[in-house]
């Protein structure tokens, strides 16, 4: 292996909770009822307009749902980082895996801004080799569009890589792209759904993942220790 790709929300990043108030903020702003956060959980990992098609009520008028999309949008960019967390052992897991050397970057489907100062906020120090997001030229997963364009970028071929997440949308991607898939189940998917998605495997914990990656403890891989 020469590279993780990794998820963003639910993977990296704990961010639930302002997705789920700025989803409320926004459902109430247009009168519909606020939806439970953990509502949220379920809905979150195929796209904001996927998630507000599940929170939004089915008789809300089309021009509405535009409206309510359009005002999180705006919204949430500037709420993103009020109460999303690191998870445990995220911060350990990429200097273990920059200390091996090996290449880590961002594929969620978030949009593109809201991805690149997120992570830019949370891992200012850590060279990912790019963070991407949603945008008009780039599907979202599990449609293998960008990884075709990472395997190009890093210069790999699938099988050098492994994509790590929280979904079955990740799950779906990887195999589509011919990454290996490894899912964790701290996030918003549990460990059957991932395996039922095509995972390979499924973690409880960060440290779980480099010895998979054949990585030791000391952050060194086998064949230098």
């Amino acid at each position: 292996m020469q590279a993780v790709l990794f998820d963003l929300d639910g993977t990296l990043l704990d961010t639930v909770r302002d997705i789920g108030a700025c989803a409320n903020h926004a459902l109430t702003r247009y009168g519909c009822p606020p939806r439970p956060m953990e509502d949220y959980r379920v809905f979150i990992g195929n796209g904001i307009r996927q998630l507000f098609r599940r929170a939004v009520p089915e008789e809300v008028p089309e021009e509405t749902f535009a409206e309510i999309l359009g005002f999180y949008l705006r919204y949430y960019p500037e709420h993103a980082m009020e109460q999303t967390t690191v998870f445990p052992g995220i911060p350990e897991l990429l200097a273990q895996l920059a200390a091996a050397g090996l290449r880590t970057a961002v594929i969620t489907n978030k949009t593109q801004a809201s991805a690149q100062a997120i992570i830019g906020h949370y891992f200012p120090d850590h060279p990912f080799a790019f963070v991407w997001g949603r945008t008009e030229t780039r599907p979202l997963k599990p449609d293998p569009a960008a990884g075709r364009l990472a395997c190009e970028t890093l210069g790999l071929r699938p099988e050098e890589i492994v994509f790590f997440g929280d979904g079955d949308a990740d799950m779906g991607f990887a195999r589509n792209a011919g990454f290996r898939a490894i899912g964790c189940d701290w996030g918003y998917r549990s460990r059957e759904q991932l395996l039922q998605a095509g995972a390979e495997t499924v973690v409880s914990h960060p440290r779980e993942l480099p010895p998979l990656l054949g990585l030791c403890g000391t952050g060194q891989s086998p064949a230098n220790l």
